[in-house]
């Protein structure tokens, strides 16, 4: 593993424990052992490291519904829940809903999470067609879908209600099947 790895691995960690809002090179380099200049060298900035960590959670993200099938619009959602709500998932999550909130007030957020979510939601379409949904009302349930989930998971980081999350995802999921009706 070369070193750019090994400290953006580290720089995950870091980040899932104090996000990204007040992220400083200097206090984060001080955490991973290293220096400020260190950090630039391999990342180019401090918004060169955060573009690098925002594309490893998406990797990250893609990696846990990769090759997954649904056999009907319902499972989408239980898919996506599992893979989400994983503990593995929690510092990609953290990262991907961190940067979601801030991509309304700054233009480096939103480049990076727009195309991001746009193959997200195009591969979320596909599987809703696949599952029986006409292609017409799939745009709007994997949109819909997406945004659930995104509610639900600030909300379980909010009150930490695993039982209530699964039950509204379950409740998701029903609606989704009687969309495809």
């Amino acid at each position: 593993m070369s070193r750019r790895e090994e400290l953006l691995n580290a720089a995950m960690n870091y980040v899932g424990e104090h996000g990204l809002a007040t992220l400083t090179l200097r206090p984060l380099a001080a955490a991973l052992g290293t220096s400020d200049r260190m950090l630039v060298y391999h990342f180019g900035s401090r918004e060169g490291l955060v573009v690098a960590l925002l594309d490893r959670a998406f990797a990250d993200l893609a990696a846990m519904w990769r090759g997954r099938q649904v056999a009907k619009p319902s499972d989408l959602v239980r898919v996506l829940w599992h893979a989400l709500a994983e503990p593995g998932a929690r510092v990609a999550m953290r990262l991907y809903l961190e940067a979601a909130s801030l991509a309304e007030t700054d233009e480096l957020w939103r480049e990076r999470l727009v195309p991001a979510t746009s193959s997200y939601l195009r591969t979320a379409e596909q599987w809703l067609v696949g599952a029986g949904m006409s292609p017409t009302a799939a745009p709007g349930a994997a949109r819909l879908a997406s945004a659930a989930l995104d509610g639900v998971l600030l909300q379980l980081g909010i009150d930490g209600d695993r039982a209530a999350a699964t039950e509204t995802v379950e409740l998701l999921a029903r609606q989704l099947d009687h969309l495809a009706d």
